[in-house]
């Protein structure tokens, strides 16, 4: 068996690097890889997003909470949404339904600016649900909100 040492902050912190790279796409970046690295760094945020509960309840630091953190996630509407695009994207079939939604990424807008200077682009994905369609990013900035309330509640 492998053992690393890292805890959870550790994670959350990787999170928020995932996050920050999704912003840069929402918001506009400079256009330099094929659009499937677009698509790969969304999906990663979701699944390191999801993720950082295994994180929590590994930690020997956050032990008092180990069994609170799925009770959170299915509590709170973003972040039982980010499990089931999580566990959507990791196994190829939506087998599970924590937020009664159904997600599943849906359409794709992009914007691309061809000018005087580099190339950029901006890419808004769309997530469908049973509720209606809802912003990928949207639903990003809320789940890395939740899990700051988490954390501050256990530190």
């Amino acid at each position: 068996m492998i053992s690393i040492s890292h805890n959870y902050q550790e994670q959350f912190e990787r999170v928020k690097r995932w996050y920050k790279r999704f912003k840069e796409i929402n918001n506009g970046q400079i256009h330099d890889k094929p659009s499937e690295f677009y698509e790969d760094d969304v999906y990663a945020f979701f699944m390191n997003c999801y993720h950082l509960k295994d994180w929590i309840r590994k930690d020997p630091a956050a032990a008092s909470v180990e069994n609170m953190v799925e009770n959170y996630i299915n509590n709170n509407p973003e972040l039982s949404l980010c499990a089931d695009i999580c566990n959507g994207l990791k196994h190829f079939h939506f087998d599970g339904d924590r937020s009664g939604e159904n997600p599943e990424f849906s359409k794709t807008k992009g914007e691309l600016n061809i000018g005087s200077g580099p190339t950029t682009i901006a890419l808004k994905y769309e997530i469908k649900t049973n509720s209606g369609s809802i912003d990928a990013f949207d639903l990003a900035t809320k789940c890395v909100k939740a899990w700051e309330i988490f954390i501050e509640s256990i530190i």
